[in-house]
């Protein structure tokens, strides 16, 4: 049976800021906007733009330097121009130093400035593209993500007047000095990845008592009606007669019963395509069972469906994108309660592919959903599987929150993943597969068993564990987000809560 939430949400409609994206290539000095963003440079000498600013403010903007301004990343600073230019306030900020750039730089920049000009309470905002190693296109892409993603929070359970009054910025102009068109191109990619990026935090924000097994899928559901994909879902029963032993276990003990979520994106032609698959686990809250959590940070359990969020994100993104290709998501989804019927540390359970785990830790769930949806996965044939997945605590005590870890089977599709996570701002770390590694899971009475060694390796025993699950064959990068799926304070591009990390990291994936 199927419990009734308290509150309803079953649609998938998401409140992200309404935001009009233009690209000018008007002088800057002489576009008349509320509040000008102007870039500048760590230790270089003032040049055009900024040295005519300076000069038509009375060297102000040397003034600052010579007050401890430097112009590192994010640092910004603000300007009360006089009448002097058409802005009435300039903001300056930071880009660090040249040779130190990348588009993560423009991106923090871009949300730092954002930020200070919504503290001003304007509601509009011109920003100067800087000229850099980046490309006109890259360059107007990172500016939108960051301003869209710095501005963003989750909202959507508070009531007061001031969250309600709340400044917005409804209007971003992005200057440049010529080719508009690479740089309207930019935006609109910008846009589309900070806005599914948006998408994949509400998911995770969204508490449990609303999101459920069945909450996901309707999501999948009502993204498949808008994007004309394919979605098909599985409940209890189907999941139980397709032989998902690990799935139907771990989802045993809840009142919401555990589902199996398939979209799949197929433009024309490319039906007979071997699809690319990817993989979110999906639980919508987990109390670790009978292998109970403490109590501290349990709240925060509502983020342990951060893949499944990637992957829905993802899906409806490449729905508006179209490319000429076969891409499939597989989201395993289920709720780690305890009640009579609940899975019990001892249990043995048999996955899709027919091995047996031996479950010696209730809390270690997340890889028992992912081996069956991995195992349906390499049934479909695909050209190379990606996952997503908070799956160990142990991965934060090896990276800190600084990059997710990446586990693979094959160098190249490492290699990409990487070159997907340093373009994106998305960053992930490779750690070794080692064969050494296969004596930590092995079980005296099942073939494997869900635990590693206790305080040895845990993020890479998991990942060993689902590598049984993968045919040899098969390309697979298996993406450990439980360090960065959710943070817990204020970050230059992410307010506490969910981050929507993985989201655009597949998307460039995909792109590639």
């Amino acid at each position: 049976m199927s419990v009734k939430c308290p509150l309803s949400a079953t649609s998938s409609h998401i409140p992200t800021p309404i935001m009009k994206i233009d690209v000018q290539t008007t002088k800057p000095l002489e576009f008349p906007t509320p509040c000008l963003i102007l870039p500048i440079w760590q230790d270089e000498e003032l040049a055009g733009v900024l040295s005519e600013l300076n000069a038509k403010t009375d060297d102000l903007i040397v003034e600052l330097n010579a007050d401890g301004f430097k112009g590192k990343v994010g640092e910004t600073r603000t300007l009360y121009t006089k009448s002097q230019i058409a802005a009435p306030r300039v903001v300056l900020v930071g880009l660090g130093k040249k040779e130190k750039f990348v588009a993560q730089s423009l991106r923090i920049a871009a949300a730092k400035a954002a930020r200070a000009t919504r503290e001003m309470k304007r509601n509009e905002v011109a920003f100067l593209a800087p000229t850099s190693s980046l490309g006109k296109e890259e360059t107007a892409a990172a500016i939108v993500e960051g301003v869209l993603l710095g501005l963003h929070s989750f909202d959507e359970f508070k009531t007061d007047d001031e969250t309600k009054n709340r400044t917005k910025i409804e209007s971003l102009t992005l200057l440049v000095e010529d080719d508009a068109k690479s740089a309207k191109r930019g935006a609109a990619r910008g846009q589309l990845l900070a806005e599914a990026s948006m998408r994949a935090r509400y998911w995770v924000n969204v508490p449990s008592n609303i999101k459920s097994p069945q909450y996901l899928a309707l999501q999948a559901q009502e993204i498949a009606r808008e994007n004309n994909l394919r979605c098909e879902v599985w409940d209890e029963n189907k999941i139980q007669s397709e032989k998902m032993g690990a799935l139907f276990g771990v989802g045993r003990g809840s009142d919401n019963p555990p589902r199996f979520i398939i979209l799949e994106y197929c433009s024309a032609g490319q039906e007979s395509a071997a699809p690319l698959i990817l993989v979110g686990k999906g639980m919508t809250y987990d109390t670790g069972g009978y292998s109970l959590k403490p109590s501290t940070g349990m709240e925060d359990m509502k983020d342990d469906m951060g893949g499944a969020a990637v992957v829905l994100a993802t899906m409806e993104a490449v729905g508006k994108q179209k490319p000429n290709r076969r891409i499939i998501g597989l989201i395993p989804s289920a709720e780690n309660m305890v009640n009579g019927q609940a899975q019990r540390p001892g249990d043995i359970v048999t996955a899709r592919n027919g091995k047996t785990i031996e479950v010696l830790n209730t809390d270690a769930e997340g890889r028992l959903i992912l081996a069956d949806a991995l195992s349906y996965a390499c049934e479909l044939k695909p050209t190379a599987i990606v996952d997503f997945a908070t799956l160990t605590g142990a991965i934060s005590v090896a990276l800190g929150t600084e990059a997710a870890g990446l586990f693979a089977n094959d160098d190249a599709i490492a290699d990409k993943v990487t070159a997907a996570g340093e373009k994106s701002g998305d960053r992930v770390w490779r750690f070794p597969m080692w064969d050494d590694y296969k004596e930590h899971i092995k079980s005296f009475n099942a073939d494997i068993k869900n635990m590693g060694r206790e305080r040895r390796a845990g993020s890479i025993a998991a990942a060993i564990f689902l590598q049984h699950f993968v045919q040899d064959e098969i390309p697979w990068a298996h993406i450990d987000i439980a360090a960065v799926a959710y943070t817990r304070e204020m970050q230059p591009l992410t307010a506490k809560g969910a981050t929507g990390f993985g989201v655009r990291l597949a998307l460039e994936f995909l792109q590639d």
